[in-house]
């Protein structure tokens, strides 16, 4: 986990670097997530981290903006010690989401600080990753996707762009999302409810012509 930790970091990196001081209609950057689970959500998934871009178009006034969302998202490990048909052993669960949404989005610049504000709604791929493994390590530990599925789900979320005369921009955002009828698996069983998180996203944007 931390040498995925090291290459996000590098990959936001590298794009801060190559961002060059343009402005222009699309703005576009890469993006770290962190996962607060929600009302009952948190009860079956603990915090999740992962990556993401976003990706939008100003129009004419530059107040205005249609923007496109693209996030994956790794939801902490539950491990249990559990009898599996390879003999009692260690069963690891985890919660993962590919997400890709698509809205409006807002904006009002107060000197070096922009204000923005987004309502978005899309497609929320959302599965759980069971890994098997023995006590004794006798076989391999192998890895098993269950209950894949896509829902619709939408966000709501808020943030500021500092322009800190460097080129890109520091972008500090916080989204509320929601993903409809999610089936979570837990070592207790299954279970379907809408899945909610708070999420704080760091990352930068640059502008292209």
């Amino acid at each position: 986990m931390r040498l995925n930790k090291l290459l996000i970091i590098s990959i936001v990196i590298y794009f801060a670097s190559q961002a060059g001081a343009q402005t222009g209609n699309w703005g576009l950057g890469p993006h770290l997530f962190i996962s607060l689970p929600q009302s009952g959500f948190d009860n079956l998934s603990k915090d999740g981290e992962g990556l993401g871009a976003k990706a939008f178009y100003r129009f004419n006034n530059n107040y205005l903006s249609l923007r496109a969302d693209f996030a994956y998202l790794s939801y902490g490990e539950r491990r249990e010690a559990e009898m599996i048909s390879i003999g009692y052993g260690l069963i690891t669960r985890r919660n993962e989401s590919f997400q890709f949404t698509l809205g409006p989005q807002t904006t009002l610049r107060a000197g070096i600080v922009t204000l923005y504000l987004a309502g978005m709604a899309g497609l929320y791929n959302y599965r759980t990753v069971v890994t098997y493994e023995d006590y004794y390590y006798t076989t391999y530990p192998y890895n098993e996707t269950s209950d894949s599925q896509t829902k619709w789900g939408w966000n709501g979320s808020a943030g500021l762009l500092f322009d800190i005369g460097l080129g890109p921009y520091i972008d500090l955002g916080f989204k509320y999302q929601r993903i409809l009828d999610a089936k979570t698996v837990t070592e207790t069983g299954s279970y379907e409810q809408d899945a909610s998180d708070f999420v704080i996203t760091l990352g930068v944007v640059f502008f292209v012509q």
